[in-house]
């Protein structure tokens, strides 16, 4: 797999592998996203019906709802949470949810913001990596 690593501004920090499942859209986590599941199913999404849970999950920027990171928390309790978020603008609700998980549930979500150039190349890329502690991330094609 061919490596390029892109430099990010860090929300929350971690360190995950993951594939990546990459959205055009802005994204409501509440009635978005099946919190049992991990399920997709805003059916205005170009990610309609894919699962979320253990994958890296980029859209641009999120929309709606103040419960979005209600939604993070409950599936970060029942293990189908994204392994990590990327987009180009974090919405301060929707880091709530990987905020708090790491001081209730010790699981860590990183979260990153990327340029909108670098967030339009990771269409097509197959695996990101993210680090503890460094502004950039790994993106593998």
């Amino acid at each position: 797999m061919e490596k390029v690593r892109m430099n990010c501004k860090v929300a929350v920090s971690g360190n995950v592998r993951a594939k990546l499942i990459y959205s055009r859209d802005s994204f409501c986590f509440w009635g978005g996203a099946d919190p049992k599941t991990g399920e997709i199913r805003d059916d205005r999404s170009d990610c309609w019906k894919k699962n979320m849970a253990g994958q890296v999950f980029a859209f641009p920027f999120g929309k709606g709802s103040s419960g979005a990171g209600l939604v993070i928390l409950e599936q970060v309790r029942l293990n189908c949470a994204p392994a990590a978020l990327i987009n180009v603008n974090s919405d301060p609700v929707i880091l709530t949810g990987p905020l708090i998980a790491k001081h209730f549930y010790n699981k860590s979500i990183p979260v990153v913001n990327l340029s909108q150039e670098d967030y339009d190349k990771l269409n097509g890329a197959k695996e990101v990596e993210f680090y503890e502690d460094h502004d950039y991330i790994d993106v593998y094609y």
